[in-house]
């Protein structure tokens, strides 16, 4: 998928996170989530992280794989002492699968792209309490050279 249509397809996904307690709250990329700040300070957190294991690079791979990927990943934050809720990242076309995701507080950016590039992941969404979502890449995007 071309850079910007894969950015774009980012900037167009419904971030998910499933509440304790029921209920969900919808993080969207370049908008403030109210219902988020609240979460976060009501468990003293500043910053946040949404991150995913699935379909590394954007290359689809079996469910089996993307759960067993997953269960690493939450492993790997446990054992790195955060708290994290279940989430989905779920696209806005219908072409692609919503992937199974988690909402990390408290992560600081560098970490989380570290955790994002471990995981082999192009991009995560993170923010700061108050503050509007934004899309981070873990490796700068290709670019094309021109001769």
């Amino acid at each position: 998928m071309p850079c910007g249509t894969l950015e774009a397809a980012y900037q167009r996904t419904l971030y998910r996170v499933c509440v304790p307690g029921g209920g969900t709250l919808d993080v969207r990329i370049g908008q403030r989530c109210r219902p988020l700040d609240r979460l976060l300070a009501a468990r003293a957190c500043r910053r946040w992280a949404f991150v995913t294991a699935w379909n590394p690079g954007s290359v689809p791979l079996p469910a089996w794989r993307n759960a067993a990927r997953s269960r690493r990943l939450a492993r790997a934050l446990e054992y790195l002492g955060y708290r994290f809720l279940p989430g989905l990242g779920a696209p806005e076309q219908q072409t692609w699968k919503s992937e199974v995701s988690l909402l990390v507080l408290g992560m600081p950016l560098a970490r989380a792209l570290r955790i994002g590039r471990q995981f082999g992941q192009n991009a995560i969404v993170a923010g700061r309490r108050g503050r509007a979502a934004e899309l981070f890449w873990c490796r700068p995007p290709a670019r094309r050279l021109t001769a």
